[in-house]
């Protein structure tokens, strides 16, 4: 494997790990918030 292949094949794999930690953080800052409005909701019912 020539080292321009192995520069690429890095990036690549640096990108998709990138795009896998995004959106795991999106997807958890998406489950906290509907969490909190819930709670928010059901705390608003309760008064």
């Amino acid at each position: 494997m020539s080292k321009i292949e192995k520069v690429k094949r890095m990036f690549l794999i640096a990108l998709g790990f990138g795009l896998a930690t995004y959106l795991i953080m999106s997807g958890t800052a998406m489950l906290n918030q509907d969490s909190n409005t819930t709670s928010e909701v059901h705390s608003d019912t309760m008064k």
